[in-house]
């Protein structure tokens, strides 16, 4: 079913969950033949069409066809994560002086908030025209191992400028964690076309945290990027040093590691590039966070996808801007670095993904 609002977007039934809930999707768009289709699972964006060099849209979002291969799916495709995004060592935060317990769901440490995270509920949508959406969601006070209902809300809005804006705010009943991102993958040849190593990066970045081992949590050191395969300050194949011999890729099986932005934390300010020369699609990104996580689907083994294709590792990319992964065990309470938020501290973030033909 099809619903036009005043023309002010397309609605469509996506499908029902596993329980019976209905699956609603938001479709936005601009006048330069650019779309976004988003749904109240998880507000993830199922779909990012984006014209390439002829003028022909390409889905450059990987993603499912159904309901319920979000609802199995564990790679995170297009969804929002919350309330924590990223890896916490051994699932433990501690806030205020108490140690909480969260889901040990990934090589035992927590992931992306682990089995209740927000990317696996239904949000409520708040308003909707024909470019923009804006979702609510109320993460229960202990409902993943950590204090206080938090209320969450994200804004998806596309201008003409072809930028697909991302707007988060929160706030928290008890002190606790806070730390939004999106968890899009992309492929700026389109979804369905092969992989994403002959993409041009390039990250504005002269630090990034180096992971202890093989289940992914980084240290505390902030490393020079210089002569490393992590130095992207200048545009470089995301497959030149991929598959390099280096333990840090071999811990991880490729580049899943944050990037410390240049530029201080709070400032909105351009990020990272990343240039397709077969379709012609740069993406410029801009975020106001900390860092950003590089990640090059190194866990992407033979997965369906839309319209029946199969994804392989570095069929996507993800850019997913945040606080430093495990920042709550080692960066002190009130440091502007920190995902800790009191009782009547507002958190606010906004990520910008601007695309253009170069």
């Amino acid at each position: 079913m099809k619903e036009n609002l005043n023309n002010k977007g397309l609605k469509t039934i996506f499908g029902k969950t596993k329980n019976g809930d209905t699956v609603t999707a938001y479709t936005i768009s601009n006048d330069n033949g650019m779309s976004a289709t988003i749904i109240d699972f998880g507000a993830t964006v199922t779909k990012l069409i984006v014209p390439d060099k002829d003028g022909k849209g390409r889905d450059v979002m990987l993603g499912y066809d159904s309901v319920e291969e979000y609802e199995e799916g564990d790679k995170f495709f297009g969804a929002i994560i919350g309330r924590n995004a990223n890896r916490i060592c051994e699932g433990k935060a501690t806030i205020n002086g108490t140690t909480y317990q969260m889901d040990q769901n990934d090589n035992e440490n927590n992931l992306h908030s682990g089995n209740n995270g927000v990317d696996k509920m239904i949000w409520t949508v708040m308003g909707f025209d024909d470019n923009s959406v804006t979702l609510i969601c109320k993460s229960n006070d202990m409902e993943q191992g950590l204090p206080g209902d938090v209320t969450m809300t994200v804004k998806y809005l596309l201008t003409e400028d072809n930028e697909l804006k991302i707007i988060y705010d929160a706030d928290a009943e008890k002190k606790t964690i806070i730390n939004l991102t999106s968890h899009m993958y992309f492929n700026l040849n389109g979804n369905e076309n092969g992989l994403i190593t002959e993409h041009v990066a390039t990250i504005n970045a002269d630090h990034y945290n180096p992971v202890i081992d093989s289940k992914a949590i980084p240290t505390e050191e902030n490393a020079p990027v210089a002569g490393t395969v992590f130095d992207f300050r200048k545009p470089k194949k995301i497959g030149e040093d991929v598959n390099k011999p280096e333990m840090q890729l071999e811990f991880v099986g490729g580049f899943d590691h944050n990037f410390v932005i240049n530029g201080g934390t709070g400032n909105l300010r351009s990020f990272a590039t990343v240039y397709s020369e077969e379709s012609g699609i740069s993406m410029e990104l801009f975020s106001d966070l900390t860092g950003t996580q590089f990640y090059t689907g190194n866990a992407i083994r033979d997965q369906k996808g839309k319209n029946g294709v199969i994804y392989h590792n570095r069929a996507g990319f993800c850019l997913e801007p945040q606080f430093i992964p495990n920042a709550v065990n080692f960066i002190p309470e009130g440091d502007i670095d920190s995902p800790i938020f009191d009782v009547n501290e507002h958190y606010h973030t906004e990520s910008i993904y601007k695309f253009s033909i170069k």
